[in-house]
């Protein structure tokens, strides 16, 4: 074997997927804090509507907004779950070696770098980005603002996503270890591999929406400018093709991961395992037909309405198949309230408030009375960007031990998640009562009634970021001195934890041969688990 490199050329220069999945893991962290940061700002200047300014006026509020969106979606959510788990993960559930492609897998991570570095610069350099995460056009054509920022680093972040999807998809279907049959896979694995096929099938319409918006504000073109007879709803149908599809991205994974954690601590198989992969691939498929639900008052017409308003009640069916099936699995189970179960609870009662209103949502009439309001942003927190990150963080904390080799600190870790339970589940509830009530969303000032409602939204938000800062902390301080952790701390099935923490450099000393699924705890202590 030859000699490998060490120190930062190593890391630099690796294709090893688990040093790869490592770098997204600080690198997403590192958009996360600035996603925060901008969060409190905001929150700070909706502190008081009757004072024209605390910290930042309208005009850098909307450039925070667009980092904010853009940092919380783009490059940490979505990164961390299909660049870290992802690149960490699959080739230890699978028994493989390494992923498909090793090379490509290290370009997809220096192209999501550069993006991130090009979105950086949209915060700082002259003309700023402050079009909105979205970029819709007229807005993102007219004025100072440097779209072309947005849509380069768009175009980096898109071919980070499509490198990373081919590679995932061709190694878990083709580097299974013998004996690993797809029914098999852990409910992770299939959560990746549905937020993969979407990529590869979305990220190429966001592409072409941006390009498009890129060639009318500087080649004079005229795809979206509705004055030189183009379109600018087209631009949305566009974006929202994939921007829609682009939650399950986020929600696949996290509900695998869900899954993988609850078996673990209830010391149960997986309820109806088989019900919970079709729901995953029906979510993939029928995730493509809401997309119009974002334009239900954008001059839709009734008939597309209706379809639409379907399709999106629909795809609560298999996500309500999930919940059920967890709360199966808890029935009668020996529950350990571990960190990272608590974070899997927390998550199931946050995404259920979220579900709820999001099947609201999706009624014509309902939609027509709250869209563009802030009931929108209490929905999408509760659905996705708290519920999902605080996920997350349960899902580093259960695979903290493999990937690092020490143990976190559970006492910390319980601390920060209550900070952070209490936090987001108040933090957005007075912003349902505000949009119901007809108030748009985005608006840098509301009205003067509305500021007792922004302080509880705001003084709660602070409890909730000061407890995913107490996470980080947890973290790296773990990481440099935490207790050395035994290879599977927490007596897991699943074919990751029966190797060494952290993994040596080629996983598995041999292909192992496996002879169970990862969620069998019905078998009597002692038994020999798969793969041995």
């Amino acid at each position: 074997m030859a000699e490998q490199p060490t120190g930062l050329r190593s890391w630099i220069f690796t294709t090893d997927h688990k040093k790869i999945g490592v770098m997204y893991l600080v690198t997403a962290l590192v958009f996360f804090v600035v996603g925060l940061l901008l969060a409190a700002v905001m929150r700070t200047e909706n502190l008081d509507m009757a004072r024209k300014t605390i910290i930042i006026g309208p005009y850098l509020y909307n450039v925070f907004f667009t980092i904010h969106g853009a940092a919380m979606v783009l490059f940490w959510m979505i990164p961390v779950l299909l660049g870290f788990f992802a690149n960490y993960m699959i080739p230890l559930m699978i028994g493989a070696h390494d992923v498909a492609f090793p090379r490509l897998n290290a370009l997809s991570y220096w192209f999501y770098v550069g993006s991130g570095l090009i979105a950086v610069c949209g915060l700082i350099l002259p003309g700023r980005l402050d079009i909105g995460w979205t970029g819709y056009a007229p807005y993102s054509l007219v004025g100072g603002a440097n779209t072309a920022f947005y849509v380069f680093a768009v175009h980096l972040l898109g071919a980070s996503s499509i490198s990373g999807a081919v590679n995932f998809i061709t190694t878990i279907i083709t580097l299974r270890a013998p004996g690993m049959t797809w029914g098999r896979l852990n409910l992770t694995v299939w959560g990746l591999l549905g937020a993969f096929i979407i990529q590869l099938v979305g990220v190429p319409v966001l592409a072409a929406a941006v390009t498009l918006l890129l060639f009318d504000k500087y080649l004079g073109t005229s795809f979206y400018n509705a004055f030189k007879g183009g379109n600018p709803l087209l631009y949305e149908h566009l974006f929202w093709f994939y921007g829609h599809p682009a939650v399950y991205v986020v929600a696949l994974p996290v509900f695998g991961i869900v899954s993988d954690i609850i078996a673990t601590f209830a010391r149960k198989k997986i309820f109806g395992y088989t019900s919970m992969v079709i729901a995953i691939m029906l979510i993939t498929v029928v995730g493509f037909e809401t997309w119009v639900h974002h334009l239900f008052v954008a001059g839709t017409l009734n008939w597309s309405r209706v379809v639409f308003m379907w399709a999106t009640i629909f795809i609560g069916v298999p996500t309500g198949i999930k919940i059920f099936n967890w709360l199966a699995t808890l029935h009668k189970g020996s529950i350990e309230l571990t960190a990272p179960m608590l974070y899997a609870l927390g998550f199931i009662s946050l995404f259920t408030i979220g579900g709820v209103t999001g099947v609201a949502n999706g009624l014509v009439g309902f939609d027509i009375s709250v869209h563009d309001t802030h009931w929108i942003v209490a929905h999408f927190h509760y659905v996705l960007a708290i519920s999902m990150s605080m996920l997350i963080m349960g899902g580093i904390y259960y695979w903290f031990p493999k990937f690092t080799g020490k143990m976190y600190n559970e006492k910390l870790a319980k601390f920060a998640f209550w900070l952070t339970l209490i936090g987001a589940m108040v933090a957005f509830f007075p912003q349902f009562i505000i949009g119901y009530d007809g108030i748009p969303r985005r608006y840098w000032k509301l009205p003067v009634e509305y500021t007792p409602h922004m302080r509880i939204a705001a003084i709660f938000s602070y409890i909730a970021i000061i407890g995913f800062f107490l996470t980080l902390y947890n973290f790296l301080h773990s990481a440099m001195k935490g207790k050395p952790a035994s290879s599977n701390p927490w007596n897991s099935k699943s074919l990751e934890w029966q190797i060494p923490s952290p993994p040596p450099f080629y996983n598995f000393e041999k292909i192992p041969v496996i002879t169970e699924g990862p969620y069998e705890y019905g078998k009597p202590e002692g038994e020999a688990p798969k793969g041995h």
